[in-house]
C-alpha cells in the first residue's frame, strides 16, 4: 500500500457525500439545536411542576373513554370524542346517533329528510319513558333526554318531534353549547339538538330553556334536546332519564321492517338459540340493529346459522386473535395502529396513525434489533386501514383552547373490539409488553391531554388483567418518578381501576400514602382526591391522618392536601363531605380546622368560566348549592357558617363572599341565588350582623364604596325584610 493511499483512506460512499451537503449550515444548526434544547427544557420544566388537581380532574373528565367508570358527582362524563350510532336495515340507512357511521358527520343544521322519519317510524318501539316525555314535550315545548351511550335517544328525539306534530323538523348544530338555543333563523315546527355539550364550564340552565321557550312559542313549535348521562343541566330543567327500549323490542321492530311485516317468520326467528343468547345480554342500540339485519339475511338463506352464532364475543376474540397472529396478513405495522386505536377508540385519525408508528418503531426494534426501524412515508389509504381494522370514520367537532376544531375521528365498528384487543395483545404476547411499556410512559408525558389521558386508563384496563405485572413495570416507576407528569398518570390510572373494582388498587393507595416515599404520596393524595366522590369516607379519613402526621412532625402545611380536598368539595358536593368539613371547622384539631378553611376558600374561587385570567358566570360552589337538594344544601350552609364564625377563618371566607356579591351586580339570576344562600347562612343573630357588615363595608371592583348589589342583597338577611 502507497503512501498516499494511507492517508487518502476508503472512498466515502454516494449516501455519505449525499449527508454531508443536506446538513445545514453551522449557524443554522447552531439556531436549530438552541431550539431544540428550549424545547427540552420547557418540557423538563413542566415535568418538575404538578398540574392542580383541578385542572387535572377536568382532564380526566374530559378525555376519559366512553366505557370509562362513573366518578359520580358529575365527575368524568365520558369522552369528549364519544359517539353514538346505530344503523335500521332494511333498504335504507339510519344512524341513531351522532356521526353513526363513514362519512356522516351526524351535526350539521338543515331539515331532516322526511324519508329518513319514514323509515325510522317503521322500525320505533317505544321505550317505558316515552310517553313521560312526549307528555312534558307537549306541557313545556321543550324537553332534555338525559341518557347514556348508543341508548336510541337521537331517534326517540326525531320520534318525539313526530308525535307532537312535527312536519319538517330541523336538525340544529350542538357544537356552539347551549348557545344553539338562541333564535335560529331558519324557521319550523320543531327542532331537535343530538348530544349538546353541556359541561361545567357551559352548562344547560333553566336561562336558556326560557329564552327559547318564547320563540317556540311564537313558531308553535317543539324543541327536544339530547344529552349524555353526566352532562351538566341545571335549575328547573324538564329533563327525563332516558332508557333504552327492551333489546327484544328493538330486534322485533328491525326484523319486522327487514322481512316485510312477516310475524311468522319474525317469530321463528326470535326462537332461534342464537337469537335468544343475544338479547339475554344488554346490547347498544346500534348493535342490536346490525345483529337483526343479520338475522333476516339468516331467514332468506344469505348467511348460515353457524355465521349468526358467531356473531358477538366470539366472533370479536377470534378477529383479535387473527390480527395478533404471526401467521396472520396482518402487518407489523398495522399491528401497531390496531393497538394504538384500541387505546384512542373514538379519537382523532391522525392521533392514533401517529401514536401507531411510534408503537410499531418501538414493536420493530424487539423483532428486528439489527435493522433501522424506518417507516414508509406513504402507505395505504385511511379507507384501506380502516377496512382492515373493521372500524369507521366520521366527523366531529372537538373543543380545544382555540375554539371548536373540526376533528377527523375513527372507532371500531364493535364497542368490545378495543378492550379484547388491549387483553389479548398484553396477556398472550408477553414480547409485546416491554416496548408497550416505554410507549405508554412516552405517552403519559405527552403534550396533549387526550394522549395522556388514555394513556392511564389503558394502564388500569390492563391492571384489571395483569395487576402484579402493571404495578412492577409500570404504576411504581411512573409514581415514584421526578416527573410530575407521570405521578399525575399514575394517580389517574390507580383511581380508575380503584372505581372500576380492580382488587388491589384502594390498599395501593393507603400504603401509598404512608411509605415514605414522597412521590408515592403524592400520588396516591391526588388519587384520593379524584376518587373522593366514589370512596369519600375513605379519602376523608386518609387525607386528616395526612394532615394529622405532618402537624405532629412538625412540617409545613402540604398544600397538596388543600388541593385534594377542595376538588372533593367541587366534584363531590354530598352531605357526607360537606358535614364532615364542618367538623373539622367546629370541633377538630387546629390543623383540619384550617385545612377545611383553605379548601373552601380556594373552591370558593373558582368560577364557570376562566377567561384571559377572569371569571364568568357562577361561582361553581354556588352552582351546586343552588342546585342542592335540601340536606345537601343544610350542610353546605353549615359549613359556610361555620368558617364565617371562626376568627381565624371569617377574613377569608368574607373575601370570597364579597367576590360572588360583586359578580351578582350584572346578573340578576346570580343576585336571586346569593339572596337565597345569604338568608340560609343565618342561624343566629351574631351571624346577620357580621353579613350585614360585610355588605355596608365591602367595596366594590374599584375600590369606592359598597356596589348597589350589595344594599339589595341586605333585605335577605334584615328580618322584616327592609334593607336597613
Amino acid at each position: 500500500m502507497t503512501p498516499e493511499k494511507e492517508t487518502r483512506g476508503p472512498a466515502p460512499d454516494a449516501h455519505e457525500e449525499r449527508r454531508k451537503t443536506d446538513e445545514p449550515a453551522p449557524a443554522e444548526r447552531n439556531e436549530r439545536d438552541e431550539r431544540v434544547e428550549q424545547g427540552e427544557q420547557d418540557e423538563q420544566d413542566e415535568g418538575q411542576r404538578p398540574q392542580d388537581a383541578w385542572s387535572a380532574a377536568r382532564e380526566l373528565r374530559d378525555y376519559a373513554p366512553d366505557d370509562g367508570p362513573a366518578f359520580g358527582g358529575g365527575y368524568v362524563a365520558g369522552s369528549q370524542y364519544g359517539v353514538a350510532g346505530g344503523t335500521v336495515h332494511g333498504g335504507v340507512t339510519f344512524n341513531f346517533g351522532m356521526g353513526g357511521g363513514t362519512g356522516d358527520t351526524g351535526g350539521g343544521s338543515g331539515e331532516i329528510p322526511a324519508e329518513r322519519l319514514d323509515a325510522l317510524a317503521r322500525v320505533f318501539r317505544e321505550p317505558p319513558r316515552f310517553g313521560e316525555a312526549l307528555r312534558a314535550l307537549t306541557d313545556a315545548r321543550v324537553v332534555v333526554l338525559r341518557g347514556g351511550h348508543d341508548t336510541g335517544r337521537r331517534a326517540a328525539a326525531w320520534m318525539l318531534l313526530r308525535r307532537a306534530g312535527a312536519t319538517r323538523p330541523r336538525a340544529l348544530d350542538p357544537a356552539t353549547g347551549p348557545a344553539v338555543l338562541h333564535r335560529p333563523p331558519e324557521k319550523a315546527d320543531g327542532y331537535v339538538v343530538c348530544d349538546l355539550r353541556a359541561t361545567r364550564g357551559s352548562p344547560l340552565t333553566e336561562h336558556h330553556l326560557l329564552r327559547c321557550r318564547e320563540w317556540l312559542s311564537s313558531r308553535g313549535a317543539h324543541l327536544v334536546i339530547t344529552v349524555e348521562s353526566r352532562a351538566a343541566v341545571t335549575g328547573d330543567v324538564p329533563v327525563v332519564d332516558w332508557e333504552p327500549p327492551a333489546p327484544s323490542e328493538v330486534m322485533t321492530g328491525h326484523l319486522l321492517d327487514a322481512l316485510g311485516g312477516d310475524q311468522e317468520a319474525v317469530a321463528r326467528l326470535l326462537r332461534f338459540d342464537a337469537v335468544r343468547d343475544f338479547l339475554a345480554t344488554s346490547r347498544p342500540v346500534r348493535q342490536i340493529a346490525e345483529f337483526a339485519a343479520m338475522a333476516a339475511r339468516c331467514h332468506r338463506g344469505e348467511v348460515s346459522a353457524e355465521a349468526l352464532a358467531r356473531f358477538g364475543e366470539e366472533a370479536a376474540l377470534r378477529r383479535v386473535g387473527d390480527w395478533l397472529s404471526a401467521t396472520g396478513e396482518t402487518s407489523l405495522r398495522e399491528k401497531a395502529f390496531l393497538l394504538s386505536l384500541a387505546v384512542f377508540d373514538a379519537g382523532p385519525y391522525p392521533v392514533v396513525a401517529e401514536l401507531g408508528d411510534a408503537l410499531y418503531r418501538r414493536l420493530r426494534r424487539v423483532e428486528s434489533p439489527e435493522q433501522d426501524p424506518g417507516l414508509p412515508v406513504f402507505g395505504d389509504s385511511i379507507g384501506e386501514r380502516l377496512a382492515r381494522a373493521q372500524a369507521v370514520d366520521y366527523s366531529e367537532t372537538e373543543q380545544t383552547p382555540w375554539g371548536p376544531v373540526r376533528q377527523r375521528m375513527v372507532r371500531f365498528e364493535d364497542d368490545r373490539t378495543a378492550r379484547l384487543l388491549l387483553r389479548e395483545a398484553w396477556t398472550g404476547h408477553p414480547a409485546v409488553r416491554a416496548p408497550m411499556h416505554a410507549w405508554l410512559t412516552d405517552l403519559a408525558r405527552h403534550g396533549n391531554p387526550f394522549v395522556r389521558v388514555r394513556a392511564a386508563y389503558t394502564v388500569a384496563r390492563l391492571a384489571e388483567v395483569d395487576l402484579s405485572s402493571v404495578m412492577h413495570d409500570l404504576l411504581r416507576a411512573w409514581a415514584s418518578s421526578k416527573d410530575y407528569r407521570l405521578c399525575l398518570q399514575a394517580a389517574n390510572a390507580l383511581t380508575t381501576a380503584a372505581v372500576l373494582g380492580v382488587p388491589g388498587a384502594v390498599r395501593v393507595l393507603e400504603e401509598w400514602s404512608r411509605d415514605g416515599h414522597p412521590r408515592r404520596r403524592w400520588t396516591a393524595v391526588r388519587a384520593w382526591a379524584l376518587a373522593g366522590p366514589v370512596f369519600p369516607a375513605e379519602a376523608l379519613d386518609t387525607l386528616a391522618g395526612l394532615a394529622r402526621d405532618d402537624a405532629e412532625a412538625g412540617g409545613a402545611d402540604d398544600p397538596e392536601l388543600t388541593e385534594a380536598v377542595e376538588l372533593l368539595l367541587l366534584e363531590a358536593h354530598i352531605p357526607q363531605v360537606l358535614g364532615r368539613l364542618a367538623e373539622w371547622v367546629g370541633d377538630g384539631p387546629p390543623v383540619l380546622r384550617d385545612l377545611a378553611a383553605g379548601a373552601l376558600a380556594a373552591a370558593a374561587s373558582r368560577w364557570e368560566e376562566e377567561r384571559e385570567g377572569r371569571p364568568g358566570g357562577w361561582p361553581l360552589l354556588l352552582r351546586h348549592w343552588d342546585a342542592a337538594g335540601p340536606g345537601t344544601r343544610e350542610h353546605a350552609s353549615a359549613l359556610w357558617r361555620r368558617v364565617l364564625g371562626n376568627r381565624d377563618t371569617t377574613q377569608t371566607a368574607q373575601a370570597r363572599l364579597a367576590d360572588w356579591v360583586r359578580a351578582a351586580a350584572d346578573d340578576p339570576a346570580l343576585e336571586t341565588a346569593l339572596a337565597r344562600l345569604l338568608a340560609c347562612l343565618v342561624d343566629a343573630e351574631t351571624d346577620r350582623l357580621r353579613l350585614a357588615h360585610l355588605l355596608r363595608t365591602m367595596p366594590d371592583a374599584d375600590g369606592g364604596p359598597p356596589p348597589p348589589v350589595a344594599r339589595r342583597l341586605l333585605r335577605a338577611l334584615a328580618p322584616d325584610g327592609r334593607a336597613g
